[in-house]
């Protein structure tokens, strides 16, 4: 890191704005750097973070010791944003100035970015976000829900019909599964009509149109889809103008673990109760069987365990830590050590029935998987309280 940056990260903040008044004259360029409203960070040549203030650090839940980048937050180069032609950092090193505003997409909400060289050596560039009040940005969005049974939601309200169950539905699903990419033309056909044959491009062109008409009714005809776009052979969800709820759960689960690391557990907590809010069902779970959901599906459900575990531990002893566990326990039915501190808590509150039903069913679910045995007794855990 730039020695002249090496300040800012370590600025200590004013006691109270009273005291922050009777010393502006003499306050250090760093802590003007921290306190400043808006959001700022300072990206080297790569557009790998070197300083943030405290706004970029509270709302966007990064720092310069996390190697985050630019392209991390905002998706440089992602089809249907205004930085679909590239880094943001790069644009304005090579522009040598400030660049126009655009507006972003973050997983903490809608920015408006200014950016600039910050030196004369083109080895840093400056960037202010200013945040979109949430009415504003989600406004004229697509809302997709996919985590537990599929949902669509438009500017104009919930759209459903038989089509969700439909070619047309599955399309979408696939798309926002692939939400972080362009899929090609014959990845949707294989992965959703395999048998197509050699009309498989076709039957793709036609259930995008579909879909573009299912979710833009009112599109005049030959306007440009505003959700669904296409480019290089390919189709894409445009992120910039379509909300997925999985997108929200780990933007919110990844602050709040950060929060608990740093020690900002009141933080944290609030964090990591909004992703478990979010977090309704597996990922798709109307698709149980589909090889290309699989992946996703598991790797969400695995966030959401390690959002649950930490809850539990914030809330230990009390009946929202319970619930905690009792979710968890739900989505790691084989798993020895949740089971165990499930049991342990309801033994310790007297609800010893509910706790010898729960161990025959966990006994038993391991004989009939693994061939095992629980790795304690029920009796010897009752005695010694866990």
């Amino acid at each position: 890191m730039p020695a002249a940056l090496e300040p800012v990260i370590a600025a200590p903040r004013p006691a109270s704005p009273a005291g922050l008044a009777r010393h502006a004259p003499r306050l250090p360029a760093a802590a003007v750097f921290d306190l400043f409203p808006n959001a700022v960070l300072v990206c080297d040549r790569r557009g790998r973070i070197v300083a943030a203030n405290a706004r970029v650090r509270a709302e966007l839940g990064v720092s310069p010791g996390d190697r985050a980048r630019c392209c991390d937050l905002f998706g440089c180069g992602r089809l249907g944003t205004e930085l679909e032609e590239g880094c943001l950092t790069a644009r304005a090193l090579a522009e040598g100035d400030a660049l126009p505003e655009v507006c972003v997409e973050s997983a903490a909400g809608r920015y408006r970015v200014s950016a600039a060289p910050l030196y004369g050596d083109d080895s840093h560039v400056v960037l202010e976000l200013r945040r979109e009040r949430r009415e504003q940005s989600t406004q004229q969005m697509l809302r997709v829900f996919t985590l537990g049974r599929l949902r669509v939601e438009s500017p104009e309200g919930e759209l459903s019909g038989d089509w969700i169950d439909q070619r047309a539905g599955q399309l979408l699903r696939y798309l926002a599964c692939e939400r972080r990419r362009i899929a090609p033309a014959d990845a949707v056909a294989e992965a959703i009509w395999p048998q197509a044959g050699p009309a498989a491009a076709n039957s793709v062109r036609h259930f995008v149109h579909v879909l573009r008409e299912r979710l833009e009714p009112r599109r005049p005809k030959g306007m440009q889809s505003s959700y669904v776009v296409c480019s290089r052979g390919g189709y894409a969800l445009a992120s910039g103008r379509v909300w997925i709820d999985a997108d929200e759960f780990e933007a919110e689960a990844r602050r709040g673990m950060a929060a608990l690391a740093s020690g900002d557990v009141r933080t944290a907590e609030l964090r990591l109760v909004r992703a478990t809010q979010l977090y309704e069902g597996d990922f798709l779970s109307e698709e149980p069987y589909a090889e290309w959901a699989l992946a996703e599906r598991e790797r969400l459900r695995s966030t959401a365990s390690d959002v649950l575990r930490a809850l539990a531990e914030i809330r230990a002893d009390s009946p929202q830590g319970v619930a905690c566990l009792e979710r968890l326990a739900d989505m790691e039915p084989f798993d020895t050590e949740v089971q165990r501190k499930l049991l342990a808590t309801w033994l310790r509150d007297g609800r010893r029935s509910r706790a010898a039903r729960h161990y025959d069913a966990f006994r038993w679910r391991l004989m009939r998987e693994f061939g095992e045995r629980p790795g304690f007794d029920l009796a010897e855990l009752a005695v010694s309280g866990g």
